[in-house]
């Protein structure tokens, strides 16, 4: 065998190599969508995503929890109406932290412009939480009877957690 034909078989040799690597890779790769594709038709769609909800104090999120997919997403599409207006003024309000801390860095320092940018902010957040009950008041009146007393459970449930929370911080008053 002559030096040539050494070479040109090591060549095949690696080149084979590479080829089975990149073989094994793409193998695995469709391996994995095929893995991800079937998952997603046994369970399902992921969950929602609930936006502004946290602006909406009044409902817990467990109540979706309790409802059928069709009337969870009717509901919800009540909270992407107000999805604009919840995220404008979280904007603004984060405008409005940035302009607390320009007033206070201010030199010379003006406590009537600190004052103003507090207010400010106050008043972006009570308009936040009055969004927030109007969005709760539109889902509610969208509610069967059934919800409605199902949401009532969900309140309490929610409520007397906290309660026990803060007595568990207060050492079990």
């Amino acid at each position: 065998m002559t030096a040539a034909d050494t070479s040109a078989g090591a060549a095949t040799s690696r080149r084979g190599r590479w080829l089975k690597a990149a073989l094994v890779a793409s193998l695995a790769v469709n391996l994995l969508f095929v893995g991800a594709g079937v998952t997603r038709f046994l369970m399902g769609e992921g969950p929602d995503r609930i936006s502004g909800l946290s602006q909406v104090q009044l409902i817990p999120r467990k109540f979706f929890g309790d409802l059928d997919r069709e009337r969870k997403a009717e509901l919800l599409r009540v909270f992407r109406q107000f999805g604009p207006a919840f995220r404008d003024g979280r904007r603004a309000a984060r405008e409005e932290i940035v302009a607390v801390a320009e007033a206070l860095e201010a030199e010379p320092y003006d406590p009537a412009r600190l004052k103003a940018t507090v207010d400010g902010f106050s008043a972006r957040h009570v308009a936040l939480v009055n969004a927030g009950g109007q969005a709760a008041l539109t889902l509610i009146t969208q509610l069967t009877p059934e919800e409605r007393k199902l949401l009532a459970q969900h309140i309490r449930q929610r409520s007397e957690r906290g309660r026990a929370k803060a007595d568990e911080k207060r050492g079990g008053d």
